[in-house]
């Protein structure tokens, strides 16, 4: 074989090497681009994400504190029930034995 078409195929072999490894470099390159964007779009998915996490567990925290304050005042008119009615079971008998002394002393 002459040298001069050793040399050109020599030279088209190194010319396709090197358009396949830069065929495979843009590829890989594109391919961290896409990447990286879809990590982004994943990280801004994940804040608002989190964001909505966050207003909900504010507004469960608030309802939790309005119950809570509600449990208190129903606590306390229940206190304050018990407590009458333990006057008034007193006074029936209180006045249960003011009638059976009515009644004994009319006898």
């Amino acid at each position: 074989m002459d040298a001069n078409v050793m040399m050109a195929i020599i030279g088209g072999a190194v010319s396709l090497g090197t358009g396949f490894i830069g065929y495979i470099s843009g590829r890989n390159n594109n391919q961290k681009d896409v990447s990286i964007s879809d990590r982004q779009l994943l990280s801004q998915a994940e804040q608002a994400f989190r964001a909505e996490l966050r207003e909900e567990l504010r507004i469960y925290k608030e309802e939790i504190k309005a119950l809570k304050q509600e449990i208190e005042v129903l606590r306390q008119e229940n206190f304050k029930l018990l407590t009458e009615n333990r006057s008034l079971n007193t006074k029936v008998e209180s006045l249960m034995l003011r009638l059976n002394g009515d009644q004994n002393n009319r006898k």
